[in-house]
């Protein structure tokens, strides 16, 4: 099983998880400095909708951690916020980066390092920062249409694009990495990892939902400080964890991929 398969050699890669735990830690920390623990228990969950570096924001919706935009958003905070959360998603974009070559290193059974890590955090950084730049231009200009022509309907219709988009480009961001190419080749590449391996992809990426689903949930039910605390370790672990066995799925892909040698048009 390819999950089965991941936690191997996560294992023997442990350290890729101590990434995104001290990223968010760095978040969580620097949110607290500027508002404290916000935020109440409540039935909610969030859909993921990232891919690569794990961070515990993608699950809550209450903005706590400084590793979004959203978090300006909160009442009270102080005007130098948004230098800190500018830093933070600087340092995500370049740990992005590394921490995807860490994980191809690892799919493919090869030694990683931390040498690794820099030389490709910094080689991708600017092209991520691009990527999150266009995702979040692109997720304001489609919520906005779908709600004026929708009203609070649009809200939904423009959630299900998201997910249906995330799913159509759920290779994005490693392709960006493993192959080394354009945005643009990235883009069409992406699609065609997809759908050579649509099955294995397909149930992974049902797994990642129902995970991720279920621990949001969890949060947001208990919403004390130390279940969040506790959610970065474990959300790290696992999903480093799925993250690693959807690299396995893509490399695979990309092994079939080769004797045809796909270019794109």
């Amino acid at each position: 099983m390819v999950l089965q398969q991941a936690f191997n050699r996560l294992h023997r890669n442990i350290w890729i998880v101590f990434c995104p735990i001290i990223l968010d830690a760095i978040s969580l920390l620097t949110g607290w400095y500027f508002i404290g623990f916000s935020g109440e228990s409540r039935l909610s969950w969030r859909v993921i909708l990232e891919m690569g570096m794990p961070s515990l924001s993608h699950l809550l919706n209450t903005p706590l951690m400084a590793n979004q935009i959203e978090f300006l958003n909160n009442p009270g905070n102080s005007s130098f916020a948004w230098i800190a959360v500018a830093l933070i998603l600087l340092a995500s974009a370049y740990v992005q980066g590394g921490f995807i070559s860490l994980l191809k290193g690892a799919a493919d059974g090869e030694k990683t390092s931390f040498v690794q890590f820099i030389r490709d955090g910094r080689k991708y950084w600017v092209r991520f920062i691009g990527l999150y730049v266009m995702v979040m231009l692109a997720k304001v200009a489609v919520t906005s249409i779908l709600v004026m022509l929708f009203g609070v309907a649009g809200v939904l219709a423009s959630l299900m694009v998201f997910v249906a988009l995330r799913i159509l480009f759920i290779y994005l961001e490693f392709t960006i990495v493993v192959d080394s190419k354009s945005m643009d080749y990235s883009l069409r590449q992406s699609r065609h990892y997809l759908k050579m391996s649509i099955p294995r992809t397909f149930t992974m990426i049902l797994f990642m939902f129902l995970f991720s689903g279920a621990l949001s949930v969890l949060i947001h039910w208990i919403w004390l400080p130390i279940a969040v605390i506790t959610g970065i370790a474990v959300y790290a672990y696992l999903m480093t964890a799925i993250q690693l066995a959807f690299m396995i799925i893509l490399s695979r892909a990309k092994e079939m991929d080769e004797p045809a040698a796909f270019i794109a048009a």
